[in-house]
């Protein structure tokens, strides 16, 4: 069943009061019309994390399969894919003291009958995020730094030494869930893009929180000086990639908490060289934050994001689907990673849902789901799944980290 939802003033509500999100329910978010500041009141609602359900499965559109591709991993957040098809996936986070227990990071090898065998490559104890493959190194973003090990194609184990620090004086983690730290290279590798959440939910802080910086790099993949911003007031900004029409980049971006259920919408926006987005004072263009002062000098400069997502759905990852297995309509199409409300009175989120662009890499009238069925009550305290990174395989399929459910997700197109 397709469902077009068109959130508003006039019908803030209506997602929240429909039955379970499904496969092409599709929304639209006007940026004109968003409701006032504590319109409503905020809620805490930290979602628990439960056994999937028997006889649950998720959904996905008519003609495309879903399978799990690997198990029994702690909480795995990020991916990439290596050149031969190899997939490296970093555990960013442990549920039970991060400060005991070190993150790992897997290489996964598909294997024929839909399963992928893991080795273990490194553990680490910094909250590792961004992964990079370039210039024969494998590069992972902390916290606080960017690091790189050398790094062949086929390998299934890292040095034993300490890695080689790439950046280092990043701030270090942040407000929540802000420790986050991605990383992407530019097209011609001569520049290398990193973005730094803000260390609250609503203050004044210096660059380079809430920001995307950009470095210059070396021929052989190494800083040759310090950073530029970017553009900043960016509250969170955590995915990242090049629009394969325009060469843009791309992000989603987690806004602030506790105006209200159906504030401040969530978005993915292509990123303006020098654009300001708002944070701390300003949302979603001139709207302003009653919280903060004015600053006239600002809120001339505010750019509008691209596309709203529905406020506190969390989007984290990022992949412009550029692949051949997809029917041709996905061709240049994007999907993002909702990872899910925790300051929503009915929960949003939990799905992976796809924003349609034209021919000339434009955005197309808000976004559809495309995965579903995490989130099996909106009102209940459970769900059985969190999806956060996203990957295309060698094959052409869709990758999703589910870290609530320690898996990675596997969406095929079969027509069938």
């Amino acid at each position: 069943m397709r469902r077009a939802t068109i959130l508003s003033t006039i019908a803030l509500a209506s997602l929240a009061s429909a039955a379970s999100a499904s496969p092409g329910d599709r929304y639209f978010i006007d940026p004109a019309h968003l409701p006032r500041p504590f319109q409503t009141s905020s809620v805490l609602r930290i979602p628990h994390i439960m056994a999937k359900p028997a006889g649950s499965w998720l959904q996905v559109p008519r003609g495309f399969h879903i399978s799990i591709l690997a198990d029994g991993l702690n909480n795995p957040r990020w991916m990439t894919v290596l050149p031969n098809g190899d997939i490296v996936v970093v555990e960013s986070w442990v549920t039970v003291n991060p400060n005991l227990f070190p993150k790992r990071i897997w290489l996964l090898r598909p294997q024929r009958g839909g399963s992928a065998r893991k080795y273990l490559l490194t553990k680490d104890r910094h909250l590792p995020l961004g992964l990079a493959y370039h210039a024969g190194h494998l590069y992972v973003a902390n916290t606080n730094e960017v690091v790189r090990w050398p790094f062949t194609v086929g390998q299934t184990s890292l040095p034993k030494t300490a890695p080689e620090v790439v950046i280092s004086g990043i701030p270090g983690h942040g407000y929540n869930q802000h420790w986050t730290r991605n990383i992407l290279f530019s097209q011609t590798g001569d520049r290398l893009f990193l973005t730094v959440g803000s260390e609250s939910n609503l203050a004044e802080e210096k660059p380079p929180r809430a920001c995307i910086t950009v470095y210059p790099m070396s021929p052989n993949g190494l800083a040759t000086g310090p950073a530029t911003i970017y553009a900043d007031g960016l509250r969170n900004p955590i995915g990242l990639a090049f629009n394969p029409k325009t060469g843009v980049l791309w992000s989603t971006v987690n806004e602030r908490d506790y105006t209200g259920d159906d504030l401040v919408p969530d978005y993915l926006t292509g990123i303006k060289p020098g654009g300001f987005y708002g944070w701390p004072y300003y949302f979603i263009g001139r709207h302003h934050d009653p919280r903060m002062p004015e600053r006239p000098d600002l809120r001339k400069r505010v750019v509008v994001p691209d596309v709203l997502l529905q406020s506190h759905s969390a989007p984290l990852g990022l992949v412009f689907y550029t692949a051949r297995q997809f029917p041709a309509q996905y061709h240049g199409d994007a999907f993002v990673a909702m990872h899910g409300s925790t300051n929503r009175r009915e929960r949003t989120g939990y799905k992976v849902v796809r924003v349609r662009f034209d021919a000339k890499g434009r955005p197309v009238h808000g976004y559809e789901d495309f995965v579903t069925g995490w989130l099996p009550n909106r009102m209940a305290s459970t769900v059985w799944g969190r999806p956060a990174g996203l990957a295309v395989d060698k094959s052409g399929a869709l990758l999703i980290a589910d870290d609530g459910g320690g898996l990675i997700w596997r969406v095929t197109y079969t027509g069938k």
